[in-house]
């Protein structure tokens, strides 16, 4: 009888506390454990503690390299130099790497998850050391690796763009929603909501929010002039991690927030942000560049309007459900806060539709799309 074939997924930068990417990665091995699939599974990992709930699941191994905890650099000379012996000791016929970099010279066939192109498209936007290591490895990962996986079709799109070397070996498997919204929805709803937006994620450059504030600013003064009464107009909160490069960006929060239109209030558990998102005028998501957008599946589940990105993967996930704004444009930007603090008929059908959209999109989807993969590149 023939050995089921051995993956290997190389989740190193999942953070004791993932977000974003991170959650993803662990949606994805949620999905693919959840299931008989003929196939076997070691995950690599510097933080095990996220990965727990894969213990007893039959043909399921966790190691942990915690060695490359906390530094892009000494998981770069891992990936290189010691990656392909560790695949070569757990005898791996395919090698996942869930987050852009591969090793060049590996024992296995290899499958590279590509989440977004912003570290070439926009570069000003990340991390100098972040910038340089996509710069150096990212493209020559690509080219070896035997599938490139991106999880939407705008993605795929710019990667094919980038290197149409690759173009048959480019793969969608779209992401999910994420799970935790479902545990969240036998909760009683709010009595009543309040006047704010909401902002949800990583207070960074990408994220768009120098421009967002700008826009919140302007759109408030315009309230005023008109007559509304101050109470009714929303405010703005800011639910995410603080982020890097936002010393002018902090400056702003605190004169809006001293002039009590703004509130930060860093990261929210799930619970905290479902109440969040239930009770808001509108998630305010204006980002430059995205992979996927799970906030907009959040808010959209949560029955709460969207306003976001009229670019690539943020309008492949909100389909028609949502405000769509130019995110470089104050104006666009403006008059989509004054659609979504007033249109209230639009609102209330923005809501249903939102609820049907986030059911879409699901994990088991996901987990058969890349095994998929997997076949078709173990042949």
């Amino acid at each position: 009888m023939t050995n089921p074939a051995h993956i290997v997924l190389d989740a190193l930068l999942v953070g004791p506390h993932p977000t974003g990417v991170g959650r993803s990665i662990l949606e994805l091995a949620r999905a693919l454990a959840g299931q008989e699939r003929s196939l076997t599974f070691t995950v690599l990992v510097t933080h095990p503690e996220p990965f727990d709930f894969l213990a007893g699941h039959q043909g399921w191994s966790v190691v942990s390299c915690r060695q490359v905890a906390g530094s892009t650099w000494r998981k770069a000379l891992f990936t290189q130099f010691d990656l392909p012996g560790l695949c070569r000791k757990l005898k791996a016929d395919l090698l996942h790497s869930l987050q852009f970099i591969v090793p060049l010279r590996c024992p296995c066939r290899r499958v590279v998850t590509v989440h977004d192109l912003a570290w070439k498209s926009h570069a000003g936007i990340l991390q100098t050391s972040r910038r340089l290591y996509y710069d150096a490895l990212v493209p020559r990962s690509l080219a070896v690796a035997d599938a490139v996986v991106t999880n939407s079709e705008s993605t795929a799109r710019e990667v094919r763009d980038f290197l149409p070397a690759c173009w048959d070996r480019v793969f969608v498997t779209p992401f999910g929603t994420p799970s935790w919204v479902w545990e969240m929805e036998e909760l009683p709803p709010p009595p009543n909501r309040e006047r704010y937006f909401l902002f949800v994620g990583t207070l960074e450059p990408r994220k768009n929010l120098e421009r967002l504030l700008l826009a919140f600013e302007a759109f408030h003064a315009e309230c005023v002039g008109k007559g509304r009464d101050p109470s009714a107009i929303p405010g703005l909160k800011l639910a995410g991690a603080r982020g890097w490069n936002d010393g002018a960006l902090r400056r702003r929060i605190r004169d809006l927030a001293a002039r009590g239109l703004l509130e930060v209030l860093d990261y929210c558990p799930p619970p905290r942000l479902w109440e969040l998102y239930s009770r808001s005028s509108g998630l305010v998501f204006p980002s430059l560049q995205e992979g996927f957008g799970f906030p907009i599946l959040e808010a959209m589940a949560a029955g709460c309007p969207v306003l976001t990105s009229n670019r690539g993967a943020m309008r492949e996930v909100a389909g028609e459900q949502a405000v769509f704004v130019e995110p470089e444009d104050l104006g666009s930007l403006r008059r989509g806060l004054q659609v979504l603090a007033w249109d209230a008929e639009g609102n209330r059908t923005r809501r249903e539709a939102g609820r049907v959209r986030a059911r879409r999109w699901d994990w088991s989807r996901t987990a058969d799309a890349t095994c998929e993969v997997y076949r078709r590149v173990l042949g």
